[in-house]
């Protein structure tokens, strides 16, 4: 009997997992993931602050000199001599003006300068945010719905891709590190595969005569240049050599419109590169065929644990970082934990706990258990409104009520002094609305059409 976990009172657990190591893995990455959120929103509303603080000193900068170039030409016109007093007005006027550029130049400047730096560090938080989001999936925490993988084997570096399909509309794409597995890591022969392939690729006519003959191929040979497997669908990209240039079949498989499999083969002139119509294959060749994706779905299925980096993360057919999407997908993946924690702690005896039996061989059990106060340190140095994802899992106290915060209102630049001899400038910080943060959620969006 192998081990399998039970409840902290010995009940049967029907997880058959770890599930206090996972629950302490998601919430360890979610409370990362959100920290670093909270700091790039707040590095975004502090840029706003400052680009409205610029606003305002810009205002207050040309007021005061709307306001000293008006009462020189004021002065200038009750001076009683204009055609004396004009060239040096004039003069002083300029000189403002210069002032008055240079000020504002100053303020731009230093505008630059921080923006430059804000915006390199918000760029760091996001990429902090995605390698911190990319290392929690490629530990596996959602089940696998269907798969799709995308393998190219030419030339001496193969690469493979492969697309992963989870529950709560989560797709994930995934680089492999096809170097790790000893039959992909090279280029390889079909008949490695399929040993005594022999297909029809179609007709040719008989030497000497006008009649067709079937075009009968041994494929044994050819090696593997590409390969596409989809849930219903492959494509097969063969050569003759590792090294030649073009492809000499492709052998697809696709579903008709009742979802009938239906194989077809395409052949290539090897020099031109020009292509025969495709041929399809039936009866015992297209059993083959289907039999060889039987055979080549089980060697993807091995590939699937040699991912080794995210390429990309949907949610709801959207990218979750260009979107901003990060906490959503943690909520959902979080939902999926609620319920079996429900239980988990339903069942620990210590109410400061969560707690699993392993029992393994030889009548010998042990306690797994997990103190729900290690989880509420990891939570507590978030926002409130973060902490919330958290809220209907089982370790989490009861979180007070979220009110949200009244903003400021803005200060209106300082109006012109009625006596341009004297200008008084107000110095009183404005306060300003944050800008939008990344964490706002766009309209929806027709999803992207997938390949798969």
């Amino acid at each position: 009997m192998a081990a399998r976990f039970l409840y902290g009172d010995s009940e049967p657990f029907p997880g058959g997992y770890d599930f206090l190591a996972a629950l302490r893995q998601y919430v360890t990455a979610a409370a990362q993931a959100l920290a670093l959120s909270h700091e790039a929103d707040e590095l975004e509303r502090s840029l706003g602050d400052r680009a409205q603080e610029h606003l305002y000193a810009i205002e207050a900068i040309q007021a005061f000199f709307n306001s000293v170039s008006d009462g020189i030409a004021e002065r200038a016109a009750r001076s009683g001599a204009a055609q004396i007093v004009g060239p040096y007005a004039s003069e002083l006027l300029e000189q403002a003006e210069r002032i008055n550029a240079h000020a504002k130049a100053l303020r731009a400047k230093e505008l630059d300068g921080t923006s430059g730096e804000v915006t390199a560090k918000i760029r760091e938080r996001r990429a902090q945010i995605r390698s911190v989001v990319a290392d929690y999936l490629l530990s596996d925490p959602l089940p696998v719905l269907s798969w799709a993988l995308s393998i190219n084997l030419a030339g001496d570096a193969p690469s493979g891709q492969v697309l992963l399909e989870h529950p709560a509309n989560v797709a994930t794409n995934f680089g492999l590190e096809l170097s790790r597995d000893p039959n992909w890591s090279r280029p390889r022969r079909l008949g490695d595969l399929a040993p005594g392939m022999v297909l029809q690729v179609g007709f040719k006519k008989a030497f000497l005569r006008s009649s067709l003959h079937p075009d009968v191929v041994a494929l044994d040979e050819m090696v593997i240049a590409a390969l596409e497997l989809g849930p219903d669908s492959m494509e097969l990209h063969l050569r003759r050599r590792s090294d030649a240039l073009r492809d000499s079949f492709v052998i697809a498989v696709d579903p008709d419109e009742a979802s009938h499999p239906v194989v077809k083969i395409t052949r290539f002139d090897d020099r031109s590169g020009s292509s025969e119509p495709p041929f399809e294959s039936t009866g015992e060749e297209a059993q083959r065929v289907l039999d060889l994706v039987t055979v080549l779905r089980g060697e993807g299925s091995a590939l699937l644990a040699h991912k080794k980096r995210l390429i990309s993360a949907q949610l709801d057919g959207h990218d979750v970082f260009e979107r901003g999407l990060v906490p959503v997908l943690l909520a959902r993946v979080g939902e999926r934990l609620v319920p079996i924690a429900a239980e988990v702690s339903r069942h620990s005896p210590n109410p400061s706990e969560l707690s699993l039996k392993l029992e393994r061989e030889g009548g010998r059990r042990e306690e797994v258990y997990l103190k729900k106060a290690e989880l509420v340190a990891l939570v507590t140095p978030l926002p409130p409104e973060a902490q919330q994802l958290f809220a209907h899992l089982a370790f989490m106290p009861a979180l007070p009520p979220i009110v949200p915060p009244i903003a400021p209102p803005i200060a209106a630049p300082p109006a012109r002094d009625p006596d341009p001899a004297s200008v008084e400038i107000d110095v009183e910080d404005p306060g300003a609305d944050p800008l939008p943060s990344q964490a706002t959620r766009p309209s929806a969006m027709p999803p992207p059409r997938r390949r798969w």
